[in-house]
């Protein structure tokens, strides 16, 4: 066994003599490229990293035995040579991949929103928006519904300043869920569902351009891209609310018989009618929008907001939950049973309702940001604002997790829904804004001031330059 040391030893030595020697004799040739170091490296790879091994062992070995140590103790197997060391420098690990490939995110900062423009000039008239990231691509693109049809903007290529058509009919409402569109479209609005994966995939031509194809009538509706909904023929409006306390994703639509209610089905990757529920419905219809409580399992529907003369607001509501109509007026309740005139409740022009928690409901209107409660008394809260008082008529409204975005005809303002403070402040004077669509991204269509109105054609050299919201709370 000592013999065996000993020449191990003298080996180690001589093995790092060698490679210190041709270090030190060709230091100047071992600068070369990294061309050269991939060239040698799968055959010196193996050979070098044990040669560095038994050298630095050799030299610990012999600092250890200088120092009047005993020596480490001697392997078990002495022909097996020690594991080399593991290499300090970790190894390139690939970025990990972006949410979406398209305008880089801004960041979140106090007071750091900005519009960017996306498209310069277009001449479509647009009614809404939605968001859809490509699931292979991870491209981001905003669709657009227009009264010219349904159009396509890729954000990851907005060098090439195009749009694609994906759909020719009117659409004035649309939702993405998991690659599938649903839209309102036709001269008389229909709900149709879109498969966004075929539609991209088949679409080789820009909105100028006419492509042949077979008509819709003959494809067999198995393998349509794009299919009618039986029974919404004529639907006004349309909205979409996910009820947090059973997981499940509803679809309402105002016929002008009553309501249609649907349920998302994943198997069938489509929704599905549960119900229709006749009613008489408010003309014309301004506010449709869903009320979710944790002790129904169906959704309500706001259709229409008033205010009495103590200023406290009423919700409209239809309870889907059952077969009549349950509105919150409870003036005969208030009655004693001798008055003779019931009080007058005045409709108001509402311009948002949106549901911030289970009880809480926010109702814009005029200049007014209102927070109520599903009983109709005001908001009494710590953690809420119960009113907002805007400086300018609002347009439109975007809400967010705790902040609120009033549009004005010049800009945008972001008030805190806990304290009332202003987060967000962008107007510009020369330039005229208007909001079209919210669907995780905000889209403005823009004008110059001293532009008058135009009707829009797709032959018209000039048009709308479109922008989205971005370094806002919920950019991203």
């Amino acid at each position: 066994m000592g013999d065996s040391n000993v020449n191990s030893s003298s080996l180690q030595c001589d093995i790092h003599r060698t490679y210190n020697s041709e270090g030190s004799n060709g230091s100047a040739q071992r600068r070369h490229s990294s061309v050269d170091e991939m060239r040698f490296t799968p055959t010196l790879t193996n050979r070098g990293q044990h040669q560095r091994s038994l050298s630095e062992s050799g030299i610990e070995e012999t600092k250890v035995k200088d120092e009047g140590g005993s020596g480490p103790e001697p392997d078990l197997l002495s022909d097996t040579p020690p594991v080399p060391p593991r290499r300090r420098d970790k190894k390139w690990q690939t970025p990990p991949r972006p949410v979406s490939n398209g305008l880089p995110p801004t960041p979140k900062v106090h007071m750091g929103a900005c519009f960017s423009k996306v498209f310069n000039g277009c001449p479509l008239r647009i009614h809404c928006t939605a968001s859809w990231i490509h699931p292979d691509t991870r491209d981001q693109h905003i669709l657009l519904g227009a009264e010219e049809g349904i159009y396509n903007l890729n954000l990851n290529e907005l060098h090439e300043t195009a749009m694609d058509q994906l759909y020719p009919r009117r659409t004035i409402w649309m939702y993405v869920i998991k690659d599938v569109l649903m839209t309102l479209s036709g001269k008389t609005p229909q709900l149709y569902r879109h498969d966004l994966l075929q539609l991209q995939s088949k679409q080789t031509h820009r909105f100028s351009l006419h492509m042949n194809k077979i008509p819709e009538k003959l494809v067999p509706r198995k393998f349509a891209l794009t299919t009618k909904v039986p029974e919404t023929k004529g639907c006004l409006k349309c909205c979409v609310g996910r009820n947090p306390y059973n997981g499940y994703k509803y679809l309402c639509g105002a016929l002008p018989t009553g309501i249609f209610l649907m349920q998302w089905y994943d198997p069938l990757n489509k929704f599905m009618l549960l119900k229709h529920f006749e009613c008489s419905l408010p003309s014309p219809l301004s506010v449709f929008e869903m009320v979710i409580t944790p002790d129904l399992e169906y959704p309500m529907v706001c259709v229409n907001v008033k205010q009495t003369y103590e200023n406290r607001l009423k919700l409209d509501l239809i309870n889907m939950n059952h077969k009549s109509k349950w509105f919150h007026s409870d003036e005969l309740e208030e009655m004693d049973g001798t008055a003779t005139v019931i009080p007058r409740r005045e409709y108001l022009k509402i311009i948002k309702v949106h549901q911030l928690d289970k009880n809480a409901v926010l109702v814009c209107f005029d200049n007014i940001a209102k927070v109520v409660t599903l009983l109709e008394k005001p908001k009494v809260s710590r953690k809420l604002v119960e009113e907002l008082a805007f400086d300018f008529q609002i347009e439109s409204v975007v809400c967010l997790p705790d902040s609120l975005l009033a549009f004005h005809k010049h800009g945008v303002q972001g008030r805190s829904l806990k304290n009332g403070e202003i987060t967000q402040q962008i107007e510009d004077k020369s330039r005229t804004y208007r909001l079209v669509g919210a669907d995780r991204v905000v889209v403005l269509e823009s004008h110059m001031a001293q532009d008058r109105p135009r009707v829009a054609t797709l032959t018209e050299d000039t048009g709308a330059d479109l922008y989205i919201l971005a370094g806002h709370e919920a950019s991203y």
